[in-house]
């Protein structure tokens, strides 16, 4: 696949972004030459991928002078002599609903563990699973599958010279039931299983659909091979784009790489570096719709989390919903009502676009942010929820990471999600870099090499993370910083971050020693010489995992956190904030509950029943309290936004009269 490659034209179509990058050679190596992005038009008012296509190429023309498409508006490729034109056209994409799929297999722990493990690579959600063990009846199994409504059925199982009777019998179950779905909506069947069975299985469900093989990710019982899968499922997202919009079918016949997952482009890339480069590395990207986690360790282990549940705009009520309230409320200096954290979540699916315009605002979104990430690392990897990674290289993208408007602050809010531990260099990618070094890796991996060594990508600096015995506000690291023949000193206390600024194409030796019980990577002393970048060093001494506390604790220590890391003026937590307030659905409930209460006590049951007893006096005394209850002012005011509030007083009010 590797083809002699010179110019190279890269396009990420994001949910609310289009970028493009135009990378070429110069002096023997490739550079990032220009960049462009421009609002995604796939919806409102011009439903067509295309405009902003043309906008961002509009862009480089400009900048660049070279002209990308003919007469005819067709890409022109390869590179004409006149330097109109590129070698290689690549695309990625993550906007639209991720596909529904319904994986098919033998053995929960073995075949469909695998299929999880290679759907994470791509935008794919499961909908239903069905094994030999289900205890379901074929009629069950057969609406399981219908009911799910799939783009795509994957289909495991078997090692190789292994099973075979059992897959031919899923395989069946298969049949039936794309059968007799509509033919215009017919799944894509993906088969990763014993290679032995390829040619019946595909005589059996071939000709109903369309029907791709991929190698069998289950070798044996002890090897796992995920890669063809993957690269299947990204042909699968490619295709049900094609089938579905007409604009995606033919910038995919312009490309030379259809159009890839933009999440494919991250865990090739991550795989990339793990395997070129020592230390964990970790790439991240929270968007609006959907979000990346990957991560290489340094023993070769790829961990991997796309989630399209989770998104900062379009799906900002589905990360809600999954997450749930109280991990978003953990990541806030205040109290706020279920009430508002849904108004949020709403309002920002409807305009994605938007941007926080208060300081509660900007903490209720970042508190999204940090619960997302979370709950994307902790589906790759439920050890870190209690052992943090170690970590020698972040990568972020997105604008949620790299346009906060502080460098400071978007490392910061990485290392509140991430929490990490010991020597890492962070860098920012603002114009989907990564994704198009993933997209273009296999047709010119010389490009990808040479682009992650020319620092194309944003430097931020040098974290530092220390772990033990950090005791808040107690000295925890000391740290000599020899800068142009002086040496500056600095104590950094438990609980708090320290940022030393070092310009860009700068170096400064700087000299660690931490306290007793606390070290960096298990030594208590480093020496090292930083390189400059965006942000310079942090020292990040706040331990590991964070211990937020309460509330009132949190008011206290995230304005801290802040100030200590950008430099800001420190912006205190307004004290109406904190206030102890009642959940608007909680009290409605409580006063819905309290009348039905009441209708009991007063209704004609309840008085035919206490005839001849006496309490006819208790009963009119009560009518009458009700009736000075129901005239109260502040409970007309406190169910005036429920929808029922008016007619349920109405009714009461005619049961008393």
């Amino acid at each position: 696949m590797v083809q002699d490659v010179g110019s190279i034209l890269a396009v990420d179509f994001g949910s609310v972004t289009t970028r493009a990058v135009l990378i070429d050679v110069v002096d023997g190596a490739y550079r990032l030459i220009a960049r462009a992005e421009e609002r995604t038009t796939d919806g409102f008012p011009a439903s067509d991928l295309d405009v902003g296509l043309d906008r961002v190429l509009r862009q480089l023309t400009e900048v660049t002078g070279r002209r990308f498409r003919d007469d005819n508006g067709a890409m022109i490729s390869p590179e004409r002599p006149d330097r109109s034109g590129v070698d290689l056209f690549a695309i990625t994409a993550s906007l639209g609903r991720p596909l529904q799929a319904v994986i098919v297999g033998l053995v929960p722990d073995v075949s469909i563990a695998s299929a999880l493990r290679a759907i994470e690579g791509t935008y794919i959600e499961v909908k239903a699973t069905l094994t030999l063990d289900d205890k379901r009846d074929q009629e069950e199994q057969l609406n399981a599958i219908l009911l799910s409504y799939p783009d795509v059925i994957f289909l495991v199982g078997g090692t190789e010279k292994g099973a075979e009777r059992s897959v031919l019998r899923l395989a069946e179950a298969i049949r039936l039931s794309v059968s007799l779905a509509n033919k215009a909506r017919r799944p894509i069947i993906i088969y990763a299983g014993n290679s032995a069975l390829r040619e019946p299985i595909e005589a059996l469900l071939g000709g109903l659909t369309t029907f791709i093989i991929a190698e069998n990710i289950r070798p044996s019982l002890r090897e796992e091979r995920l890669d063809s899968a993957r690269l299947k499922l990204g042909d699968a997202f490619n295709q049900y784009k094609e089938s579905r919009d007409q604009t995606f079918a033919t910038l995919s016949h312009m490309s030379q790489t259809g159009v890839l997952p933009t999440a494919q482009g991250y865990t090739i890339l991550a795989d990339y570096l793990g395997k070129t480069q020592t230390g964990g590395i970790t790439l991240i990207d929270m968007g609006s719709a959907n979000s990346t986690f990957a991560f290489s360790s340094d023993a070769g282990e790829l961990f991997s989390s796309i989630r399209p549940d989770l998104g900062l705009g379009h799906s900002a009520p589905q990360l809600l919903e999954s997450v749930g309230i109280e991990a978003l409320r953990e990541w806030l200096p205040f109290n706020i009502t279920t009430t508002e954290l849904i108004n949020y979540a709403y309002n920002k699916s409807l305009r994605p676009q938007t941007i926080p315009m208060s300081l509660r605002d900007v903490y209720i979104e970042h508190a999204f942010l940090r619960a997302g990430i979370r709950a994307m690392i902790l589906r790759a990897n439920p050890d870190w929820e209690n052992t943090p990674m170690n970590v020698a290289q972040v990568i972020m993208a997105g604008a949620a990471l790299t346009k906060t408007g502080h460098h400071a602050y978007d490392a910061l809010l990485v290392l509140d999600a991430l929490q990490p531990v010991g020597v890492m260099t962070m860098y920012q990618d603002p114009y989907a870099l990564v994704a198009a070094m993933g997209a273009i890796a296999p047709y010119a991996p010389d490009a990808v090499v040479q682009l992650l060594d020319n620092d194309n990508l944003t430097k931020l600096g040098t974290i530092f993370v220390p772990t033990g015995n950090i005791r808040k506000d107690r000295t925890a690291v000391e740290i000599i910083i020899e800068e142009n023949g002086e040496k500056l000193r600095y104590t950094v206390e438990g609980g708090h971050v320290f940022v030393y600024p070092i310009p860009v194409g700068q170096t400064v030796n700087v000299r660690v020693r931490c306290s007793g019980g606390i070290a960096i990577n298990g030594k208590r002393r480093l020496k090292m010489t930083l390189e400059g970048g965006a942000l310079g060093l942090m020292i990040d001494v706040r331990g590991r995992l964070l211990n937020l506390g309460d509330v009132n604790t949190r008011a206290v220590m995230m304005p801290q956190w802040v100030h200590e890391a950008t430099g800001d003026p420190l912006q205190e937590i307004d004290p109406k904030w904190l206030e102890s307030i009642e959940d608007v659905q909680e009290v409605a409930e409580k006063a819905r509950n309290k009348r039905r209460a009441e209708i009991r006590q007063i209704s004609p049951k309840a008085d035919k029943k206490g005839k001849g007893k006496g309490d006819k006096g208790k009963k009119s005394a009560k009518r009458e309290e009700l009736k000075e209850l129901l005239t109260d002012e502040a409970l007309e005011s406190l169910l005036d936004d429920e929808e029922d509030a008016q007619d349920e007083l109405g009714a009461l009010r005619n049961a008393l009269s």
